[in-house]
């Protein structure tokens, strides 16, 4: 009888664990984010090869860069309804601010775009996703010493979903970093 007490107290010893891991990753969110290494990210924004006539020169057997040719999207999370940075968010945020000072890199311009999920209201979201790209603009140019010249920030709230999740999925609410083309 005396076990009784012991294993429900280790029953619910775990769940609270559970339940403590979960509200630092963030409600709605099961684990902690998978953190993009900067090589990763470096590969994904740098812009293309050389063109010719219109076509671009690929080496082949290549792996294709996260996110596609100048743009990766990264799972940087924010409290519920806020612009305020996870301590999740900060691995990933260094990985990209060393990322964006790599010499293949260190010259470009980005955009930072905030998105988020199509709950709630319109107008909301599209000032939450601005002031979430603003929090990441501003983390880079403090803690990587980034140039601010080379990073814009802007917020397209629900108005580009990604495709292959509901719009209101958990994926939806995301930050992703384009390379710019330089400067005239």
């Amino acid at each position: 009888m005396i076990e009784k007490p012991r294993a429900h107290a280790v029953t619910a010893g775990l769940v609270l664990a559970v339940l403590a891991t979960s509200l630092q990753c963030g409600p709605g969110y099961a684990e902690p984010p998978a953190v993009i290494d900067s090589g990763s990210i470096v590969r994904g924004l740098t812009p293309a090869g050389p063109t010719t006539r219109g076509f671009a020169v690929e080496a082949r057997n290549t792996q294709p860069a996260a996110g596609g040719a100048g743009k990766v999207s990264l799972d940087i999370r924010f409290g519920n309804d806020s612009d305020q940075l996870t301590a999740a968010a900060h691995a990933q945020l260094a990985q990209l601010g060393d990322a964006l000072n790599a010499p293949a890199l260190a010259h470009a311009r980005f955009q930072i775009a905030g998105h988020t999920s199509a709950t709630g209201d319109a107008r909301h979201n599209q000032q939450l996703s601005e002031n979430r790209a603003r929090a990441v603009r501003a983390y880079l140019l403090e803690h990587s010493g980034i140039a601010p010249e080379r990073i814009e920030a802007t917020g397209f709230g629900a108005s580009r979903p990604l495709p292959q999740y509901a719009p209101t999925a958990l994926q939806q609410r995301r930050v992703e970093i384009s390379t710019l083309p330089p400067r005239p």
